[in-house]
């Protein structure tokens, strides 16, 4: 019997088995609303703190990157904050990468945006609906650094909407410069909540399968 990574909310809970994981996780499952009134019920993976999570997450997500990109020279990885912040540094650390580049949900006051480069642009999630994600200088040069490509890392996979704007992202840097973008060699993630529905431009990588979300009637 395996032991379980107990979660600290109340209510329904789904038992997630990660191979290669010497624990099952224990998460709640969420409502979350829609604009239409319904609401959608997922399996909430919410590694925030989660300091042992992301410790043995990022590790295994670390060694399946390394299946399929042994070498890191003229790599840069992208993570999309803020749920996947601290599974991103465990993976960058385990991949021996000295920093990554971040996709922020928001334009924030240090990327001074009157006085420095920012890229921003609006993606679709079927998770947290409609939002923004932006790169400042120092992402944007991060980025263009990465000779050989970029893969991209999350902690969970859904509709691949947020995938496709980080790639949207990519592409940006470059344009400006009038440069053709690094390819793109993949997406990792902790889990996947069923088939991505958008066509990305490269694999995605998990270690679980999440439930798919399930819409529920109007309450």
């Amino acid at each position: 019997m395996a032991d379980i990574f107990t979660s600290r909310e109340s209510g329904d809970k789904h038992r997630l088995t990660v191979p290669g994981l010497a624990y099952d996780i224990e998460i709640p499952y969420v409502l979350l609303p829609r604009e239409d009134g319904a609401r959608i019920k997922i399996a909430s993976l919410n590694l925030v703190g989660q300091t042992r999570l992301n410790r043995d997450l990022g590790g295994l997500l670390a060694r399946l990157v390394k299946t399929k990109i042994p070498d890191m020279q003229g790599v840069a990885m992208l993570c999309v904050v803020e749920k996947a912040l601290q599974l991103a540094q465990v993976t960058a650390m385990e991949l021996g990468l000295d920093e990554t580049a971040i996709a922020y949900n928001r334009i924030k006051p240090h990327m001074e945006p009157d006085r420095r480069p920012v890229i921003q642009i609006g993606v679709d999630s079927i998770t947290s609906g409609d939002k923004f994600l932006a790169l400042y200088e120092r992402d944007i040069e991060i980025l263009r650094n990465a000779t050989r490509g970029v893969f991209i890392v999350d902690d969970v996979i859904s509709s691949g909407g947020t995938m496709f704007g980080a790639v949207d992202l990519v592409e940006a840097c470059f344009e400006e410069i009038g440069a053709a973008a690094p390819p793109i060699l993949g997406f990792y993630c902790v889990a996947t909540e069923g088939v991505p529905q958008l066509n990305l431009p490269a694999p995605v990588e998990s270690l679980a399968t999440l439930p798919v979300p399930e819409i529920l009637p109007k309450p």
